[in-house]
């Protein structure tokens, strides 16, 4: 799936799907977005970012993913 970056009052944004983001329990059934979400991203590579749910302060391991 393919996002165009865009450009949030100078920040760089983009919109992740909602529809993938219902199946994970981080939008709500009726398409709300919890305003206590947080989100921790990380540069892994040339191009290449992993965003991850954070659980109060602490942050997966991306092997902890996948389990």
């Amino acid at each position: 799936m393919f996002r165009k970056l865009c450009d949030r009052d100078g920040t760089p944004v983009v919109s992740l799907d909602k529809d993938e983001l219902r199946l994970d329990g981080i939008v709500t059934g009726d398409g709300e977005i919890p305003e206590d979400q947080e989100r921790y991203i990380q540069r892994v590579d040339d191009g290449a970012y992993l965003v991850r749910a954070v659980d109060g302060d602490t942050v997966p391991e991306v092997e902890e993913l996948s389990a």
